[in-house]
């Protein structure tokens, strides 16, 4: 008899050793691939109820065109670049965000027209909306030697929930690369520093007969920044969902971020 169970036995996997017969050993492998498939399951589900699918991505896109350009494959900015507020402490956009749908927007405090301009049509454009309340603007400045310590005061100018914060030089470069915002100091600066350079360099001369003489080298702080004008718009798992170009009309950016917020949320 031990002989014939020995040889009827024929389960493969481990944990089955302990069968008493084949029958069983069928029986437990049956519940096990049940189970497996009850798992994948629940999950497609899931899937399915809770994450837009493809068609309705691309319907929406239909509609909020061309006001806003969505992105099929959001890029996360989860954790990923240190930002600081007026007193150059470190904060991440989860702690501004905390859950809502963010609206970045990268400029400089002393821009003569275009960033006040923008942030001001950005505060009109909440005032439209009715989903206003789930939604953060944050103004990321790409001045940060001249901005930090009046960044929320300037950005409080156009809307008191509106929050100003910039970067550190290396994070900041490494942060617009990645989301392909432009920012460039206008050559006038570089002619001006150059020439300042050259000034000091001639007076210094005139005057190596004087022992222990240095001249100050006086640097200008007068200069423009050229940068990308567009918003773009993070999802509450800050991802980049979408973008916002020019030009920016009020009424219709209202209408489509609250179609995206009632639609994506």
């Amino acid at each position: 008899m031990k002989d014939i169970i020995k040889t009827d036995h024929s389960c493969d996997d481990k944990q089955f050793e302990a069968c008493s017969g084949k029958g069983r050993c069928v029986q437990i492998k049956k519940t096990r691939n049940s189970i497996v498939w009850l798992g994948v399951t629940v999950v497609a589900l899931a899937y399915f109820l809770l994450i837009p699918n493809a068609n309705q991505i691309k319907d929406l896109s239909k509609q909020v065109n061309p006001t806003v350009s969505l992105y099929s494959n959001p890029k996360s900015l989860q954790s990923r670049f240190p930002l600081i507020d007026d007193n150059r402490d470190i904060v991440t956009l989860s702690d501004i965000a905390k859950d809502k749908w963010s609206i970045l927007y990268f400029g400089y405090a002393s821009c003569p027209d275009v960033c006040p301009t923008d942030l001001a049509t950005l505060n009109q454009t909440l005032g439209m909306m009715n989903h206003a309340d789930k939604l953060q603007v944050i103004f990321v400045s790409v001045d940060p030697k001249r901005d930090v310590g009046n960044l929320d005061a300037f950005t409080k100018r156009f809307n008191t929930g509106f929050i100003g914060l910039s970067a550190e030089e290396d994070v900041l470069a490494s942060m617009t690369k990645a989301l392909g915002v432009y920012h460039e100091v206008e050559k006038t600066k570089q002619r001006a520093l150059t020439e300042d350079h050259s000034k000091h360099k001639k007076i210094e001369k005139e005057h190596s007969g004087h022992k222990g003489m240095k001249m100050p080298m006086k640097m200008t702080s007068n200069y423009l920044i050229n940068h990308t004008a567009s918003y773009l718009l993070l999802n509450p798992n800050l991802e980049l969902t979408g973008l916002l170009t020019n030009p920016h009309r009020a009424p219709k950016m209202a209408k489509a971020l609250d179609l995206i917020i009632e639609t994506l949320d």
